[in-house]
């Protein structure tokens, strides 16, 4: 099993053991893109890029995420989720891409720079830090 397969077994193990689903939600694309199925309660799009782009290099990027339910945790649970397993596998940055005025007051909550005024970013040791700051 791939790296990337490897976080997408644990991005779904996630999210069935959260919202207790049986069966299994996401999936990788052949361009290493994690994506879930549609269903009604979450929505999940999430690029693996080891190269520079926009975001630095070696990023997981959250070009989508929703759930059905908000402001009750489950997306800074899933971040604090992302920045484990990005420290896991040797990713060093977390992005939040194309933000509106909800995810981008989201992404400067838990410490994420602006990078162009609509893209985020922010290094996984400072949102690692973060997160150990709230216990």
């Amino acid at each position: 099993m791939n790296e990337c397969e490897e976080i997408r077994k644990a991005i779904d193990n996630y999210l069935m053991k959260r919202f207790k689903y049986r069966l299994s939600l996401v999936y990788l694309t052949p361009d290493n893109i994690l994506t879930t199925r549609r269903n009604s309660r979450i929505d999940l799009y999430l690029r693996i890029r080891k190269v520079e782009s926009l975001f630095p290099p070696d990023s997981l990027i959250i070009a989508r995420i929703g759930f059905q339910k908000e402001r009750i945790g489950h997306g800074s649970h899933f971040v604090r989720f992302l920045a484990e397993i990005a420290s896991k596998y040797g990713y060093k940055h977390i992005g939040i891409e194309s933000t509106n005025e909800k995810s981008a007051s989201f992404a400067r909550k838990l410490g994420f720079h602006s990078i162009d005024g609509s893209n985020y970013a922010v290094s996984v040791e400072k949102l690692i830090s973060f997160f150990n700051g709230l216990k």
